[in-house]
């Protein structure tokens, strides 16, 4: 269905619940990684998400298929995590977390492994400690892929083909050409997924436009993500990349008003530690002022008054008469591969 079309039924009004959820578990992070806004200054205050408060949040939308458990922190650092998971999975969704993987091991892996935790994303970033360290901010490469190969040992030993893990990297000017080696970093450890995210860019930190990948690949660095797929082929991993294609192959597509495919204002609720329903998990990191991307507070009122209030229709009709937020209006060209 072309984006056109898709627009045409939607409105701004949806009869129906969020069929998914983001719930940042946290907004703690053991890390200030470059990209991110934990480097720059958070707008909200520290908080952690109690299991009262997620069900809470699960009442209200029984029939919610994925609940994705995290946002601007290392869902790691909540100690109710595993029991979040229980929770969401009693529920009968899908459950998954991106982590920076620095608290996964010993107890917590056993415990993950147990809940029926679905998926587990580690972002590293790079293929070496000097290249990690140089984007995320701290010296950990080699004590993650140590703790990815422990979880993968611990699935073994309890019986359990969960959580699927996959190696995630922002891909930027600085790391791409280690693409190619994180495959093999990947393989070695037996992890059977890359994903390459795109860089959402804001001017500030690392988060700039001239790291930016989309529309703007030199010869060297188109050279890395064939080389990539070649030996991501040759080593059975498979590569994934945003908007489920290498930008080699959706640059050219999606550069013109992306914003107009997105499903995230008629799909799913993005919630705060702190209570706040923003549109999506990527408002956060653009240069949009914070105040406008809050829609209303989860623990201040009804979810079903805030998906088809006041904020939220405003918010869909920007988007249906072509004139999106700003957070949304540089979609698929600002921040993108």
């Amino acid at each position: 269905m072309t984006a056109p079309a898709l627009a045409e039924r939607r409105t701004t009004t949806v009869t129906h619940p969020p069929d998914e959820l983001y719930l940042e578990v946290t907004n703690r992070c053991n890390l200030r990684c470059t990209t991110c806004p934990q480097s720059w200054g958070m707008p909200e205050s520290s908080a952690d998400l109690t299991v009262e408060r997620v069900v809470q949040i699960l009442d209200q939308v029984p029939g919610a298929r994925r609940v994705v458990l995290h946002g601007i922190g290392e869902p790691t650092l909540n100690p109710l995590l595993p029991e979040i998971v229980r929770t969401v999975k009693g529920r009968g969704a899908y459950a998954l977390f991106n982590t920076n993987g620095l608290l996964l091991r010993g107890r917590l892996l056993r415990e993950l492994v147990g809940t029926g935790l679905d998926e587990v994303r580690v972002s590293v970033d790079a293929a070496t400690p000097e290249t990690y360290k140089l984007v995320r901010g701290a010296d950990g490469f080699s004590k993650i892929i140590a703790n990815v190969r422990q979880l993968a040992a611990v699935k073994a030993e309890l019986g359990s083909s969960t959580p699927r893990v996959s190696l995630w990297m922002t891909g930027m000017k600085t790391n791409i050409a280690e693409l190619p080696e994180l495959i093999e970093v990947a393989a070695e450890a037996g992890i059977a997924e890359v994903y390459l995210q795109r860089l959402v860019y804001s001017g500030r930190g690392r988060a700039q436009g001239d790291e930016a990948l989309y529309g703007r690949l030199d010869v060297a660095e188109h050279a890395s993500l064939e080389r990539a797929q070649v030996r991501a082929t040759e080593l059975g991993v498979t590569l994934r990349g945003s908007s489920e294609a290498l930008p080699a192959e959706s640059a050219p597509a999606r550069a013109a008003a992306a914003w107009r495919a997105c499903r995230r204002p008629w799909s799913l609720v993005y919630i705060t530690a702190n209570g706040n329903v923003l549109p999506c998990c990527i408002a956060p990191f653009t240069d949009a002022p914070y105040d406008g991307l809050v829609l209303g507070n989860a623990f201040e009122e009804p979810l079903e008054g805030i998906w088809n209030g006041e904020r939220y229709q405003t918010w869909r009709a920007r988007m249906l008469e072509g004139e999106p937020p700003a957070a949304c209006a540089n979609c698929g060209s600002a921040w993108a591969l």
